[in-house]
């Protein structure tokens, strides 16, 4: 499936997981201000980016001492399976653009998409033979932003 885009020269490949890295900020940072009220942290764009390009270096401290050619693999899985996620949020950001989207349904229908996703990373690991603990990382990862994001902090005051 990502076999082209593993064959990609380093500027390509660059400016490919750029892209990656530019749609998911932009769509998960639009889908944001749809649940803002319930997030502790304002998120935008830039947030995504960064937690996206920590994601891939999250990854990358379970992958012992996996080749560059293997942790590079993992990133254009990772950011793939992000800038999929993000697209198909995009039908949501393009109906709260034109009527209000309850945050029930925008939650509900967030949850699909990461069902979705999680079922591609899966399916990405193992067809190019990572460890399967990088799926469930993946998971853990965005649990903990997601904590960091909706409850409540010490000295927050929002």
């Amino acid at each position: 499936m990502l076999r082209w885009i593993f064959s990609l020269k380093l500027p390509a490949l660059i400016a490919y997981l750029c892209f990656c890295v530019v749609i998911s900020g932009f769509a998960l940072g639009s889908f944001a201000k749809i649940i803002q009220e319930y997030l502790t942290t304002t998120y935008d764009y830039r947030t995504e980016g960064l937690m996206v390009l920590g994601q891939v270096a999250f990854q990358w401290s379970f992958m012992g001492n996996a080749s560059w050619s293997k942790r590079k693999g993992y990133a254009i899985i990772a950011l793939t399976v992000s800038m999929i996620g993000s697209l198909l949020l995009l039908p949501l950001i393009a109906c709260h653009n034109i009527f209000t989207v309850s945050v029930l349904l925008a939650t509900v229908y967030f949850f699909a998409v990461v069902t979705f996703i999680f079922a591609i990373h899966h399916s990405l690991i193992r067809t190019e033979k990572l460890p399967t603990i990088l799926t469930y990382t993946w998971v853990l990862y965005r649990i903990l932003l997601l904590i960091y994001l909706v409850f409540p902090r010490e000295g927050h005051y929002g």
